[in-house]
This record gives C-alpha cells, structure tokens and sequence, in this order.
C-alpha cells in the first residue's frame, strides 16, 4: 500500500519513483496525448495498408511486395520521429559564454519581406562556347530533330506523327 500513486500525493513516494513520475509528466499534457494519438493511429492504419499490399501481393501482384514492405516503414519512420521529436533536448536559448550576455543586444537586422521571382540584371547567363555550337550543329540527330521542332512551331496544328519521315521506332533525338 505503502507504493500506490495517489494524485497530489507524489511527495509521499521514494525519491526514485517520484523522480520518475515528475519526469512522465511532460510526455502527458493534453497537446502530446493528441500527439501520441495520431501517431498511434497513422502508425495503424500504415500497418493495415502494407498488410493489404501484401494480400494484394500473394494474389499475384508483385508490384505489391514493394509497397507491403514500404508502408511499415512510413509507420516506423513516424513513430521514430515522434520520439525523437519528445525525447529530443529543447533548444538553448542561453548565449555560447554560458551565462547571461554581458555585451550591449545587437541591433535587430531589417529583412525584406518583398520576394520577387525575376531575373535581376546582374544575372549573366553564359552563352555557349563556339565548340559546343559547332558540335551541335555538326551532329546530323540534333540538326533531324531541330528541323522537325521548326515544322511542328510553323503549324500548332501539326503533331509528330505527320511529320515526313517519322518512324515510331526512331527516338529524338538519339
């Protein structure tokens, strides 16, 4: 009787038990049990799906051997994730020196927010060298297969099956 845990009583167990109830107690706030629920759910429901991979394989679908074994390894890597994730040490937020900082805070650096996606001008593109022009425009499957871009561009129309002398067997270019 002397070991039962009764709430708000912690106090009254060994040092070595209470140590280890204080130390549970992060793992179960109401934020990680949600966690630990959904993880536990994705994890089944990975299971459930490599185990009907594999059905789906012994009925003759071999492609199927290969999702079987990668769906328990989704619901692995998640729980491992999970508990690294728990586990992990919380960041440190003290200085490098160890103790408080003791140097004046260092101006806040202003960031643009304003993201633009367009070449600027100090972009060069290199154009080709005169060898790699001259070796393009020697070899006679680039020089084929420019010549039919240049008549399938004169006629939106147009498709690569009416091209003169298309074959389905020859590949552009080789």
């Amino acid at each position: 009787m002397a070991n039962t845990i009764v709430p708000g009583r912690v106090a009254l167990l060994p040092a070595s038990q209470r140590g280890y109830l204080l130390g549970m107690r992060r793992y179960l706030t109401p934020a990680r049990l949600v966690g630990h629920l959904v993880v536990l759910v994705v994890a089944g429901v990975f299971v459930r799906l490599g185990w009907w991979q594999f059905e789906h394989a012994l009925a003759g679908n071999t492609l199927s051997y290969g999702y079987a074994l990668q769906w328990p390894v989704f619901a692995a890597f998640g729980v491992f994730f999970w508990i690294r994730l728990l586990t992990g040490s919380p960041p440190d937020r003290t200085p490098k020196g160890g103790g408080p900082s003791r140097g004046p805070a260092a101006a806040p650096v202003a960031v643009p927010l304003a993201w633009t996606f367009q070449r600027s001008a100090e972009t060069i593109v290199p154009e080709p060298t005169p060898q790699a022009r001259r070796r393009e425009s020697e070899d006679p499957d680039v020089l084929a297969y420019n010549e039919m871009l240049a008549w399938l561009h004169a006629d939106p129309a147009r498709r690569v099956e009416g091209y003169p002398g298309y074959s389905p067997a020859r590949r552009w270019p080789r």
